[in-house]
């Protein structure tokens, strides 16, 4: 079949679909990468789904990476995923990221079409940025409010932040450079566990986290604001491949409907549910669209 006919097979097939008493169950595979948000995220789009439309998925979560999922949907192994634009951008487009929320999504979309024959929802609300945590009762920082402020103490702070973050390109070299963040010892780079249990005992003054964190609904905790705006823009939505669409137009709109239902707050609550109060995915992501009156 070449490509012109498997095309407008396609799109019979998606119009056949959408005709009363054609409508077929879509068969999907629903992947994320292999962290606490990430398959929360997928959960809670195959909940939908399956409510819905009746779909019959199969999940796939816990990929190694970013690059592999992506690959995954060139291929047509994987046809939902969800994805941050910073890494979009970055590792799976290489191109310069854009800093209009308008923009991030076009240019995104117009790549993914071209690169991979993907496309990408509306963001869902949140985005998970680096960000500067402190313990909320510092004796030191109880009066400082940003970066800047921090920066303005010149007898050492004490850092510590993750190894993704020290090799990150807007990490720990832009926070020196652009803050002049003075230190008093070598930064601790130690996983985000170690990080927060090195807070707690005061062997740490400042760490550097998502702004998704679970901890950060706690109130011993408090959040720096990056006056300078060091730590660029990245939002989170889910990445689709589109001969899956064309077959299942109807899943589009559904998933559509989560759009700017997941904000920072929430997402720090959703994270925390799995993490801390130890609750399943599954019953998470059932909660989460009961609230949001989606299931």
């Amino acid at each position: 079949m070449s490509t012109i006919q498997r095309r407008r097979f396609l799109a019979l097939s998606a119009a056949m679909a959408s005709l009363p008493g054609c409508k077929t169950s879509p068969r999907l595979t629903v992947a994320s990468k292999d962290s606490i948000e990430q398959r929360l995220l997928a959960e809670i789009a195959c909940q939908l789904l399956e409510k819905k439309l009746e779909a019959r998925l199969e999940r796939n979560f816990g990929i190694s990476g970013s690059m592999v999922a992506y690959q995954s949907v060139q291929a047509g192994g994987i046809d939902l995923y969800p994805e941050y634009t910073r890494i979009a951008y970055k590792v799976l487009l290489k191109q310069i990221e854009q800093s209009d929320e308008g923009l991030i999504l076009e240019v995104m979309r117009r790549s993914l079409k071209l690169n991979a024959q993907a496309g990408c929802l509306p963001f869902l609300g949140f985005q998970n940025v680096y960000t500067a945590v402190v313990l909320a009762d510092h004796p030191t920082l109880a009066s400082v409010a940003s970066l800047s402020q921090a920066a303005a103490f010149k007898h050492g702070w004490r850092l510590g932040c993750t190894s993704e973050f020290a090799q990150s390109s807007e990490g720990y070299t832009e926070l020196k450079q652009r803050y002049a963040l003075a230190e008093s010892s070598g930064t601790l780079i130690e996983p985000i566990n170690q990080l927060y249990f090195s807070l707690r005992e005061h062997r740490l003054d400042i760490l550097i986290t998502g702004s998704t964190d679970p901890r950060l609904g706690q109130s011993k905790y408090r959040v720096l604001i990056d006056d300078l705006g060091i730590f660029r823009p990245n939002f989170c939505c889910f990445l689709y491949r589109e001969e899956a669409a064309l077959k299942y137009p109807s899943i589009l709109p559904v998933l559509e409907s989560l759009s700017g239902k997941l904000d920072t707050t929430t997402m720090i609550r959703l994270n925390a549910e799995v993490e801390i109060e130890k609750r399943g995915f599954a019953s998470v992501a059932a909660s989460f669209l009961a609230s949001a009156k989606l299931a």
